[in-house]
C-alpha cells in the first residue's frame, strides 16, 4: 500500500495502532501528530531519522526492523516503550537505550551492536535477541533476572558463565557459535538449549556433562 492509498493524516488522530510496513515512507514528520499512537510498525521502509518519533510518548511497540535507522537517541524518551524491534536495522550504538526500563523485548538481530553495557540496567527485559551480531561479551547481562529468551545464534559468543544464574531463562540458541563449555547451565530449571544442530533439555545437558 502506498502513502498515497492512505487517508489524510488528520484523520489518524485518534489511532493507536498503525502499520506502514513495507510502503515508500521516508519523512516521519505526518506521524508526530499521532500521539495516541500505541504501536507503530515501520518494518521494511526507508526511514532513515526518528527524531519526529520522540513525541510519541504513548508508544508501547515500535518496529524499524530492516530500516536504514542508525541512531536511536531520539527514541530515549519513550519511557512506555515495551517492545522495540531493530533487528537488520544500521544501529550500532545502543546506549540512548539505557534509560527504557519498561523495555520487555529487545530485537537486535543483525546489527553491528557489539557493546551490551548499556543493557545492564533493563532489568525487565524477558526476551533479547542478539542473533547475527558482534557481541562476544554477555556480562551485563548477568543481572537481568527476568530473561526468558536469549538468542545468540551466529555470534562471536564463547562463554555463557555469566548468564548461568539466570533462573527465570527458558530458551538459550547458541547455533552458529563456538560455545563449548556449558555446564554453567546446569542450574537453569526447564531451559531449552538450542546449538549444535540439536535441542537440549537440561535434563540431557545434565546426562550429557554428569555421564
Amino acid at each position: 500500500m502506498a502513502l498515497a492509498d492512505l487517508p489524510p493524516w488528520h484523520h489518524l488522530i485518534d489511532v493507536d495502532r498503525l502499520f506502514l510496513t513495507g510502503t515508500p515512507i521516508l519523512d516521519l514528520t505526518p506521524l508526530s501528530g499521532l500521539t495516541r499512537l500505541r504501536v507503530l510498525g515501520l518494518r521494511l521502509t526507508r526511514v532513515n531519522k526518528v527524531a519526529r518519533l520522540g513525541r510519541l510518548t504513548q508508544l508501547e511497540s515500535l518496529n524499524l526492523s530492516f530500516t536504514p535507522v542508525v541512531d536511536v537517541g531520539p527514541l530515549a524518551g519513550l519511557r512506555r516503550l515495551q517492545s522495540l524491534y531493530l533487528t537488520g536495522s544500521l544501529v550500532e550504538d545502543v546506549s540512548p537505550l539505557a534509560g527504557l526500563d519498561g523495555l520487555i523485548r529487545l530485537d537486535l538481530g543483525g546489527t553491528a551492536v557489539t557493546d551490551l553495557r548499556p543493557l545492564a540496567v533493563l532489568t525487565n527485559l524477558e526476551s533479547l535477541q542478539l542473533s547475527s551480531t558482534e557481541v562476544t561479551d554477555l556480562a551485563p547481562l548477568a543481572g537481568l533476572r527476568k530473561l526468558r529468551v536469549l538468542e545468540l545464534g551466529d555470534t562471536r559468543v564463547v562463554d555463557l558463565s555469566p548468564i548461568g544464574e539466570l533462573a527465570s531463562l527458558r530458551r538459550l540458541d547458541v547455533r552458529g557459535t563456538r560455545v563449548a563449555d556449558m555446564s554453567c547451565l546446569l542450574g537453569l530449571p526447564a531451559c531449552e538449549v538450542i546449538g549444535a544442530g540439536t535441542s537440549r533439555r537440561r535434563d540431557r545437558l545434565v546426562q550429557r556433562v554428569e555421564g
